[in-house]
């Protein structure tokens, strides 16, 4: 087996409509992330335990219902009330780890709103995971929580 690794760091932006208050609680309670917090919008969050401080452990293993091949297994650096989150963790296909993570994530009051910025810095592992799967399931996971946060404001 050939093993390798690839260094990316992966920015997006979003405007949420919800204020920051709002847009922390989504992210810190583990029975509103785990309705909003995966990369596909046919997958299920499995299992998830979250211990929300700073030094606290994170672990969800997700993926279609009939197959949760994936686990992320993390801890909190740094957590401000309604400002920002940082973790560190990796992620596992199956048996083997596909990548290591440092996940920055900013909550910026703009009237109303939110704006969002995930900075994701991560590495990955023998072809296992790459950028762009990345990209495009971070992609839906901020979606998937305005999608959530506009549902709750109704």
């Amino acid at each position: 087996m050939k093993r390798s690794v690839q260094h990316a760091t992966i920015v997006l932006e979003r405007q949420l409509a919800a204020p920051p208050s709002r847009v922390f609680t989504a992210w810190a309670d583990p029975e509103e992330r785990k309705r909003w917090d995966v990369p596909d919008d046919g997958w299920v969050v499995h299992e998830q335990r979250q211990e929300f401080r700073v030094g606290g452990r994170e672990l969800s293993r997700f993926g279609p219902k009939e197959d949760p091949r994936y686990t992320s297994d993390g801890h909190y650096l740094d957590i401000v009330q309604d400002v920002r989150i940082v973790s560190a963790g990796t992620m596992h296909v199956g048996e083997r780890r596909s990548s290591s993570t440092l996940c920055t994530v900013e909550l910026i009051a703009e009237g109303r709103g939110t704006r969002l910025i995930l900075t994701d810095q991560s590495v990955f592992y023998d072809g296992l995971e790459t950028e762009s799967e990345r990209q495009d399931g971070w992609g839906t996971i901020v979606k998937r929580l305005e999608s959530y946060l506009g549902a709750r404001a109704q």
